[in-house]
This record gives structure tokens, C-alpha cells and sequence, in this order.
């Protein structure tokens, strides 16, 4: 069975931009995905070109983790490993 992933950002990358849209992937079964940024809200994600994107934002500098869940058609739920990132804005 594919696991579900986050492929986007990498472990421990530092991001630069003031938006990023992290990349999930995932098994075909899926029929909903979810993302969380430091244990915060779960956010929906769309679904395209093969796989999940959450449009990130508004977020500051420091380190940071995401997980991402989603739930298979069958009812089953799944979950990724949590992925540690930095975000390093320019002042």
C-alpha cells in the first residue's frame, strides 16, 4: 500500500517565501486530506495533477512541523510522519 507523505517541504528545509503551498503524497484511495502546521486547525486540501496542496500563509519565521491525515473512500483513516521545516522571512 503507498503511505501517505509529506513531499513538500522536505525534512528540515528552510523556506523563504511569504507563501508556500506544501505538497502531500498519497494513495489513490484517498477521498479527503488534511494538513496541520505546529498541532494548530486541520486545513482541507485540494486534490490535482496527482496530488494534495494546502496553499500556506500568513505564517512568521521560526521552525516549524506539519502532519498530514486523510480519510480512504472505504472509511479508513491514515497519517503521515510529521515533517519539521524552518521558515527564514526577510525582514
Amino acid at each position: 500500500m503507498h503511505k501517505l507523505e509529506v513531499d513538500r517541504p522536505q525534512q528540515d528545509q528552510t523556506v523563504t517565501s511569504a507563501i508556500y503551498t506544501i505538497r502531500v503524497d498519497a494513495p489513490e484511495t484517498l477521498a479527503s486530506l488534511e494538513v496541520s502546521i505546529d498541532r494548530g486547525p486541520w486545513h482541507a486540501c485540494r486534490r490535482a495533477c496527482g496530488y494534495w496542496w494546502y496553499d500556506w500563509s500568513g505564517y512568521g519565521s521560526g521552525e516549524h512541523v506539519v502532519v498530514a491525515r486523510g480519510q480512504n473512500r472505504d472509511g479508513s483513516a491514515i497519517g503521515s510522519t510529521p515533517r519539521r521545516f524552518t521558515v527564514a522571512l526577510r525582514k
